[in-house]
């Protein structure tokens, strides 16, 4: 049995019917915020109209109606939100098809994607393990290291940056910059494991900075990443470059270490290239 507040967290984005439904993770979003902002944007003409209707409808529902972005990580990364043509909790979902409780070790409901569903129950399960080894209380009071791959390559190059709490994104991107070809002229964002353009976080450098829902890479740091993903040895970061092609790296957490670990092994190991509190510890090159 799948307590309540998961199967509410977990929301069901509905496409066309030629298209499969995928599931939406709304840990740590706020629907109301992005309501908020494209209420700032609405003229005096409109006001009512826009106040009448979130009065009437669930924020995502009113979010998808006025095709404004929507908060939450997609749980693979074979679609996009922008799909979507209307949306329900997990729970509504499967009384909608008629059971009474949801089952993630049978086959995924007709017309649900395969991918999000076995992801869902990964995270489920990993959820479940971590809760018993405390580890949600950790989290955002390590260090990792970061084994950074470019896609397509992985087994010829990689790189590992060892990251502090406080370590912003804007460091750590200045350390990929370092040894990719990537520079001002790439546009690029961060995003958690596999996402591509649907990133959760919208991590961009500051110099790229345009969109309101942008997150300039020097006002998060690695321990807020963290926190939203419950960042932990396993999990993956991604990094989207050049918008209208697939390339992107991607970071494997090879280990977790506590402050005083971090600081041992920085102090012992020759860097290959740092800044404040981040460093390439160890890289494969071909």
């Amino acid at each position: 049995m799948i307590a309540d507040d998961l199967t509410d967290r977990f929301k069901i984005l509905l496409g066309p019917e030629d298209y499969a439904n995928h599931i939406l993770d709304t840990a740590g979003a706020d629907p109301d915020e992005e309501l908020d902002e494209f209420g700032r944007m609405v003229s005096d003409e409109q006001r009512d109209e826009f106040e009448e209707m979130v009065s009437e409808k669930d924020p995502y529902e009113a979010l998808l109606l006025l095709r404004w972005r929507v908060p939450g990580e997609l749980m693979c990364g074979h679609s996009s939100k922008s799909y979507a043509t209307d949306i329900c909790s997990l729970a509504e979902y499967v009384a909608r098809e008629g059971g009474e409780e949801i089952d993630f070790e049978s086959d995924p409901p007709d017309g649900m994607c395969s991918h999000c569903w076995s992801n869902t129950r990964e995270t489920f399960t990993k959820e479940t393990e971590r809760e018993a080894e405390g580890i949600a209380d950790k989290v955002g009071n390590v260090g990792y290291r970061l084994r950074w791959k470019q896609k397509g390559r992985a087994r010829e190059e990689w790189y590992d940056i060892v990251v502090q709490p406080e370590t912003t994104m804007a460091e750590l991107d200045t350390l990929v910059c370092r040894f990719s070809t990537l520079d001002d002229f790439h546009l690029r964002m961060y995003g958690l494991e596999d996402e591509y353009l649907d990133s959760s976080i919208e991590v961009v450098p500051d110099q790229q900075h345009s969109n309101p829902s942008d997150t300039p890479a020097s006002e998060i740091t690695i321990a807020e990443v963290a926190e939203r993903a419950t960042l932990w040895e396993g999990d993956r970061l991604s990094l989207v470059y050049d918008f209208g092609t697939p390339s992107h790296y991607y970071c494997i957490v090879k280990e977790v270490y506590d402050p005083d670990e971090l600081d041992a092994l920085v102090a012992e190991v020759d860097l290959i290239a740092e800044t404040e509190t981040a460093a390439i510890v160890n890289q494969k090159r071909p």
